[in-house]
């Protein structure tokens, strides 16, 4: 089932569109041949760093992503975990991905959040925070940095 209205204009394909590589001052963090990674427009409960995972191809959730892409997302997840681990010291790494309306999706196209976290940092109580565009472009460069 489709969620996307007629019509959506998807802001993900959009920015995979103009992806050979993360430009010095964007947002982008990582691209592979079929996934790249950015800091959102926002962040939760006070954690930053926070990225989203998305494929470069268009899939509306989790039941339209293909078998195949599986190892790229773990491959890039595990690299963007110690990036994280690098450049924040934080203690952990959470992973969540929402689907549908009811799983409160709402950007139609998969993509995959990751956070780094720390004891007791109110991630799940904590409200959506916009980030500035210098702290989203400053977060990027940091973990693009530690990717290399």
């Amino acid at each position: 089932m489709k969620h996307a209205p007629a019509g959506y204009a998807c802001p993900f394909c959009g920015i995979a569109a103009s992806l050979p590589s993360p430009a010095p001052e964007s947002a982008v963090v990582l691209v592979d041949d079929n996934v790249y990674a950015l800091v959102p427009t926002h962040h939760y409960g006070g954690i930053k760093g926070n990225c989203l995972l998305i494929p470069r191809a268009h899939y509306e959730n989790v039941l339209d992503i293909p078998d195949s892409l599986g190892a790229d997302f773990f491959r890039a997840t595990r690299r963007l975990a110690q990036a994280m681990r690098d450049v924040f010291q934080c203690e952990g790494i959470s992973t969540r991905q929402h689907n549908g309306p009811a799983g409160d999706q709402d950007v139609w196209h998969f993509h995959l959040h990751v956070f780094p976290r720390y004891s007791e940092d109110g991630l799940h109580g904590g409200k959506k925070v916009p980030y500035t565009t210098e702290e989203r472009i400053d977060l990027a460069a940091s973990l693009r940095a530690a990717l290399h």
